[in-house]
């Protein structure tokens, strides 16, 4: 289900002109339809569910510094990669290959630290997007990057991951943030774009690395122009 501006701001209790400034601030998962801004039921309980988990209330302030950097999808998934035919496998030991091939590109990745804790996240409430994507990330962050990375990771075969709309998951986004606000902008980035259906094309087609981050990139720029900065 759909969620309007006015439903989004009777949900949280705040006024419609902050959650304007939310959207233009990419701090709040969203898209348009037919030039309306409207948001996923789902993907509101998973983005809530991380904001408490992270100890944040909904930030009305302006942005800081940090916050201000540009964030963009596609360069962050040339810095942390795109993996290609991980062995299918139980939830767990499917998210353990990964962050070992990640590891290989992110050397000081703590997959011994950041298993549990996503494991952690996921029995709280699934990371499944829809669509055959997941977004498996920590309940709280115990360290940080030095820069923002996105790994892409392509599964031989779709499992099972407790989706919504009952689709197995083939596709996995891991984000790795320089901070815990920095990773809810991030994800709410990645989400919206999600929503195009070219670009959900040309992830879920298994597509060469400089093809999935040219359109993503291209896709940016048509969707977000200057609000990512």
């Amino acid at each position: 289900m759909n969620l309007t501006v006015k439903d989004m701001a009777a949900l949280l209790n705040i006024s419609e002109k902050t959650i304007y400034r939310m959207i233009q601030n990419d701090t709040i998962p969203c898209f348009r339809v037919s030039g309306q801004w409207r948001f996923d039921r789902n993907e509101i309980n998973s983005w809530l569910e991380d904001n408490r988990a992270f100890s944040k209330k909904v930030d009305m302030a302006e942005p800081s510094i940090e916050d201000e950097e540009i964030i963009s999808i596609s360069e962050f998934i040339q810095r942390g990669g795109i993996y290609y035919d991980i062995p299918a496998g139980p939830k767990q030991s499917v998210i353990l290959n990964c962050l070992k091939s990640i590891r290989s590109r992110i050397p000081d990745l703590n997959t011994r630290q950041l298993l549990p804790l996503i494991m952690e996240r996921e029995s709280l409430c699934p990371t499944a997007v829809g669509h055959g994507i997941a977004v498996p990330h920590p309940k709280t962050f115990g360290s940080f990057t030095h820069d923002s990375y996105i790994a892409l990771c392509h599964l031989r075969q779709p499992i099972p991951f407790d989706a919504l709309d009952k689709e197995d998951v083939n596709t996995l986004f891991f984000i790795f943030p320089k901070s815990e606000r920095r990773f809810l902008r991030i994800q709410s980035v990645l989400l919206r774009l999600l929503k195009d259906d070219e670009v959900l094309s040309i992830v879920k087609n298994v597509s060469p690395h400089d093809m999935i981050t040219n359109i993503l990139s291209k896709k940016e720029d048509e969707i977000f122009g200057n609000m990512s900065r």
